[in-house]
């Protein structure tokens, strides 16, 4: 029986805000939340098309998914859940369908997390598996740079120090669902704050209490990557919901990396809450987010 799409989406709505979004506004144990976290990513189908493999990069642990044998471009994604949250295990169905949908290669990495690994060994680990990649001889060019939530936040802030030590930057960023700003001044954390499905102010709260030592500026561009110089950034996809309360976090960029003179993709998916890419399985527009990184992406490895 087909379900029609509105009540489908206010169904998923309902049930997220409830099993997700509500407990996350309170002060549940940290190993709670996690398992809470990794069975939520179990909920997802993986896709039976492309193949899997475990691996290490400067000393973490990662997973290479390949749609075909001879994938040769790469999309290196770091994952979400506001610094303190996430793996492999929640993203892995997502990271099959992304590699499905653009029929290249995804390198998903498994970061250290906040609070026994704050700022800044996240990032350093990003950068150093970025460096590890070089020295296996993978171009830049063949490197599509990738995060959503604060794993865009962290894909921005390595593309600002790669551009700021000089060194070669990849052919491209995408970034979903950006947390870009840590001070926590985007006016849709407050318009949005009741009709984001997933993400709570509360959580990022947490998030960043656990990821920004007391002694280092929220405001720092390594932290909060939205306050640093974006010339020279490479081409930028940016998707957002309009439900997020992160929405303005992602529209702040736009205007900035426009004005900075990058080449920017940005697109506003109407009705839809945080990350709601994830869901491409149920949701039309979520396999349309999708659908619209695959054309990016293979536009850019045209070019």
């Amino acid at each position: 029986m087909k379900i029609d799409p509105i009540f489908k989406q206010f169904l998923a709505e309902s049930l997220l805000k409830s099993l997700v979004r509500k407990p996350s506004q309170f002060a549940l144990p940290l190993p709670v939340l996690r398992t809470a976290f990794n069975q939520l990513g179990r909920v997802f189908p993986k896709n039976p098309e492309v193949e899997i493999r475990a691996l290490r990069l400067a000393g973490v642990r990662a997973e290479e998914i390949k749609p075909q044998p001879n994938a040769t471009q790469m999309i290196l994604h770091i994952h979400g859940g506001a610094f303190f949250l996430g793996g492999l295990a929640t993203h892995r169905s997502f990271m099959t369908e992304l590699a499905a949908r653009t029929q290249m290669q995804v390198v998903h990495i498994d970061y250290p997390l906040a609070p026994e690994h704050p700022y800044p060994e996240a990032l350093e680990a990003v950068y150093d598996i970025y460096q590890t990649l070089l020295d296996q001889d993978i171009q830049p060019k063949d490197i599509i740079l990738s995060g959503d939530s604060c794993g865009a936040n962290l894909a921005l802030a390595l593309i600002l120090r790669l551009k700021q030590n000089e060194q070669p930057l990849p052919s491209a960023l995408v970034l979903m669902s950006p947390f870009l700003d840590l001070t926590l001044t985007s006016e849709s954390l407050r318009y949005n704050r009741k009709l984001d499905a997933l993400l709570s102010v509360e959580l990022l709260e947490r998030g960043i209490e656990y990821y920004v030592p007391p002694s280092i500026d929220t405001a720092d561009p390594q932290v909060s990557p939205l306050f640093g110089d974006f010339s020279g950034l490479p081409p930028t996809l940016v998707q957002v919901g309009s439900k997020e309360i992160l929405l303005d976090d992602a529209q702040r960029f736009k205007e900035k990396a426009g004005a900075a003179g990058v080449e920017v993709d940005f697109k506003i998916y109407t009705g839809m809450w945080h990350n709601f890419s994830m869901f491409s399985a149920w949701f039309d527009e979520s396999k349309q987010a999708l659908a619209d990184l695959s054309e990016f992406a293979h536009r850019i490895d045209r070019s």
